[in-house]
């Protein structure tokens, strides 16, 4: 697959996600503001999760940060969210976003919160980061990375490409001032990238794909 299909396989694998995720989190809100008995609610938001591909559970914080249900687990554990960022963020953005990576405060796992404030509750969904990427699988000198509209990572396989974010930091001013979509050919560290990105007019996510070159191919652009 050549960089820019990989780009569109990128950008669609996330929005996939993400347009099943705002649907379950919308509904979500159906259910806790019409079900009167917690138990019940649990279970339908326990439901809802099993049809949502790469979403662990859903949480709801109520407005002073309390965490009041968790489809994962009933009860819920007795937890205050007030000073996660994406809680904080949610309180002056009224649509779906997706925030930065964090660690679950009980499983210790890392996850993506995909959060919509409706009314007064915030409702995140807990998403794998790696459901928000192409894996690429065929192809051993390939790269997949999902970011913010500020140019922070928010998903990267393989995870352990210790170079791509310093790469992708070098870039960021041509990305963010690209409409849509955009394409390179980068010289970077003795090494030729061919990158591609996309961005998702829905929810601001930027999806890019990476592709090792050979050495003798032309360059656009030297970040060394």
């Amino acid at each position: 697959m050549d960089t820019s299909r990989a780009a569109r396989s990128n950008q669609l694998a996330a929005e996939r996600v993400l347009y099943a995720t705002e649907q379950a989190i919308d509904a979500a809100s159906f259910i806790v503001s019409s079900v009167g008995v917690d138990r019940l609610i649990h279970a339908e938001l326990k439901r809802i999760v099993t049809r949502v591909p790469g979403v662990r559970a859903i949480i709801v914080i109520g407005p002073d940060g309390t965490l009041l249900h968790d489809s994962y687990k009933y009860p819920p554990n007795e937890l205050n969210l007030a000073d996660r960022i994406y809680f904080r963020q949610a309180i002056s953005t009224p649509e779906l976003f997706i925030g930065e990576p964090v660690i679950g405060r009980t499983s210790g796992s890392s996850f993506v919160p995909v959060v919509k404030r409706i009314g007064d509750n915030t409702f995140v969904a807990v998403t794998a980061p790696y459901s928000l990427v192409d894996l690429q699988s065929e192809c051993g000198d390939c790269w997949s990375l999902a970011l913010q509209p500020s140019g922070k990572i928010v998903s990267m396989f393989p995870p352990e490409s210790a170079f791509l974010p310093e790469l992708i930091s070098r870039l960021s001013g041509k990305i963010n001032a690209s409409k849509g979509a955009g394409s390179t050919v980068v010289g970077y560290q003795r090494s030729v990238f061919s990158v591609v990105w996309r961005k998702s007019p829905d929810f601001g996510l930027v999806s890019v794909s990476v592709r090792g070159l050979p050495d003798t191919a032309t360059v656009d652009v030297d970040v060394n």
